[in-house]
Order: C-alpha cells, then sequence, then structure tokens
C-alpha cells in the first residue's frame, strides 16, 4: 500500500469513527487498516489517532493533517468527476441503499431494464431500513423518505408516495365506510409497530389518531394479508398494495382526508453527481417514481 492509499484509509478512519467500519467500506481488515495507520505514523513521525477499547479519536498533529488531506481528497474527486464527463457510458458497481419496501416493491421489478440498457453497470443494492452515513460505508446513492439532515450530502427529491387506508370488500360491507377519521374509533384498525411503540395515523391538517387495534406489527406483508382477510383496515404505501387497488381486492377509503405523500429522496456525495453511473442511476429512479404517479 502506498501513502497516497495510506492518506485514503486515514481519513475513512476519522470520516467512520471505527476501524472496523472503515475496513468494511474500503474492503479490507480491520487489521490491515491498522497497519495502514501505523505505518503512515512511523511514516510521518508523529501520531495520528488516540486509540483506546472505547474510543477512537484525532490528536492536534492528526487534525491539522485529516484537514489538508481531506482538501486534496477533495479536489481528486472533482478532478475524477470532471473527466468522467468525458464518458458518457456508465459504467463500474454502483452501490445504492434503499427501504426494504422500495426495494421490493419499486427497484427490484424495474431494475432488470436499467441493467439491460447499460450493460457495463454493476449494482449493489441493500435494503435496509435504518439510517447508515453512506460516507464510511462507501454507498453511491441513499434512497430514503425523510428529509437530508446531513450536510455534507445533496438531496434530490425523486418523486412521493401515498399513505393509503384501505379494506377489504367484505369488511366494508360488514362495517360500512369511515367518511371522517373520527368514525375509525368504531373500526378495527392495524397499527405499525415504530421504534418508540405503535406509530399513529396522520391526516390532512396535521389530524392525528392514536391507533389501538387488535394487531400491531412493523410488517406491511402482515398488515395486508389481514386486511385481505376481512379482518381491518389497514394503512401503508400505495405501492405496497397497488395490484390488490386494481384487482378490487382492497378498496380506499378516507382519500379526501389522506395525509401529503411522503416525499422520497435520493442522497449523493455533491461531487459524484456528474460520474455517469450516478447521473444515469438518479435519472432512471427520478423517471421511475414519476411514471408510477402518472399511472
Amino acid at each position: 500500500m502506498d501513502g497516497f492509499a495510506e492518506i485514503a484509509v486515514f481519513t475513512r478512519v476519522v470520516d467512520a469513527h471505527s476501524f472496523t467500519r472503515a475496513a468494511r467500506s474500503l474492503g479490507l481488515t480491520p487489521s490491515g487498516v491498522s497497519r495502514a495507520i501505523s505505518r503512515l505514523e512511523r511514516r510521518l513521525g508523529v501520531r495520528l489517532l488516540q486509540r483506546t477499547t472505547r474510543s477512537l479519536g484525532l490528536t492536534d498533529d492528526g487534525a491539522a493533517y485529516y484537514a489538508r488531506c481531506k482538501a486534496i481528497l477533495v479536489e481528486l474527486e472533482d478532478a475524477e468527476s470532471a473527466l468522467a464527463r468525458t464518458t458518457q457510458a456508465p459504467r463500474g458497481r454502483l452501490r445504492v441503499d434503499a427501504p426494504t419496501v422500495l426495494c421490493r416493491y419499486v427497484l427490484a421489478p424495474a431494475l432488470p431494464k436499467l441493467l439491460t440498457a447499460h450493460p457495463e453497470l454493476a449494482i449493489d443494492l441493500s435494503a435496509r431500513d435504518y439510517v447508515i452515513d453512506p460516507i464510511a460505508e462507501g454507498v453511491d446513492v441513499t434512497l430514503r423518505m425523510v428529509p437530508l439532515r446531513d450536510s455534507e450530502l445533496v438531496s434530490r427529491t425523486l418523486g412521493a408516495v401515498r399513505l393509503i387506508i384501505a379494506g377489504s370488500p367484505r369488511y366494508l360491507a360488514k362495517h360500512g365506510r369511515p367518511q371522517h377519521p373520527s368514525e375509525l374509533a368504531a373500526h378495527a384498525v392495524f397499527g405499525f409497530l415504530g421504534a418508540d411503540g405503535v406509530l399513529p395515523w396522520t391526516f390532512r391538517n396535521d389530524r392525528s389518531l392514536a391507533v389501538s387495534g387488535r394487531l400491531h406489527t412493523n410488517s406491511a406483508d402482515t398488515h395486508r394479508e389481514a386486511a385481505l382477510a376481512g379482518l381491518g383496515l389497514l394503512r401503508v404505501f400505495e405501492f405496497h398494495i397497488a395490484d390488490d387497488l386494481a384487482r378490487g381486492r382492497l378498496e380506499a377509503v378516507l382519500v379526501d382526508h389522506e395525509a401529503p405523500p411522503r416525499a422520497v429522496y435520493a442522497l449523493y456525495a455533491r461531487q459524484r453527481a456528474a460520474v455517469p453511473k450516478v447521473r444515469v442511476f438518479l435519472e432512471w429512479a427520478q423517471a421511475l417514481f414519476a411514471a408510477r404517479r402518472e399511472a
């Protein structure tokens, strides 16, 4: 490993706050990362990192060196991006991370067409329902349904998805169709389990309803099966039950009271936007959500 590679390892360790996470994102072993840092420190003749069993921090020399190294790496990435603009065909491996439900119902069905159109493009798609550090993990594009929080990343709105309340024709025939959210107290409703308990159902004008039905789960598939069986009303993203709605197996209710659609964002490093594989994926994803909106 040459000196420049050691610098890249050093900055990744600092960004990830961990030897293990840095190693994972670089495709190295933690011991290999540790040896690279040790070689860099010996070559410079200073200690860059303060390491204990519970924490990892920069020394004063390390902080100054890190700032200079990051500036150099940003310049290099900008140079690579400028060069990439001259090569329009997307090629290489693109790493994408998205919520499970988006992977399963939106991205996965359409990915074969994207890969067929661009034979030199390869995609690593990970489905995770928690916040990650894309820079530390080497992820090119992250899709999320929450606003941008990391100032180091660019946020691009791809589209929006509806949250629909629906029930089976059998359930609605037996219990009636609610015309207002206040009528849901007389219905069986399914609650979604979040990190802090059962999430309330939200509606237009910031109205919300605490859910106290018989079925609470963090599985939208379980909600769907229960709704199809006529056990009550569910509230899920539209693409999760689009086929059921089209075939009449489920029917939407309280459409006029729905909460505003949830925006879907693509998050990526600013200097990566012009790289052909990133640019093509972002354009494809935006067209994909636009097509769903128009369908």
